[in-house]
């Protein structure tokens, strides 16, 4: 389903930089969607001696979408928004939004200065990936 991946020796995190609460490592989907944020720190303006912390694997994702480097947004099943964003499903499903009952809901990240908040961590770095035969392991 969706996961993270497993890393023989993870980068040292700066000082500052806190970690959200790990998710669980699940199987990747074999030729699914996937998009991984690294390189995480506290602030936009810490100044980093090393690559930061590593951040989830979100997927599977049905689509991604960016808009002049500003908006990152995605399109994702349900279970998927769930997992990694339980608050906005919640707040959905509580409101009887139509996005949290449909087979994809859309959401996005906020973008500040440069940077991708997840969890209240901002990262540097994203990347996409389809997962192959021996991440889907």
């Amino acid at each position: 389903m969706m996961g993270t991946l497993e890393r023989a020796a993870a980068p040292s995190c700066s000082a500052s930089a806190q970690t959200p609460p790990p998710l669980p490592a699940l199987p990747l989907e074999r030729g699914k969607l996937y998009l991984r944020l690294y390189h995480g720190r506290a602030t936009p303006d810490e100044q980093m001696e090393d690559w930061g912390s590593d951040g989830p694997v979100i997927g599977p994702l049905a689509s991604i979408h960016v808009t002049y480097m500003c908006h990152l947004k995605f399109a994702a099943a349900p279970d998927v928004i769930e997992r990694f964003f339980p608050e906005v499903m919640a707040q959905w499903q509580a409101s009887g939004v139509s996005n949290g009952h449909g087979p994809l809901c859309d959401w996005q990240f906020n973008v500040i200065d440069d940077l991708i908040e997840y969890g209240g961590i901002l990262y540097g770095d994203w990347s996409t990936f389809l997962a192959d035969d021996h991440a889907a392991r």
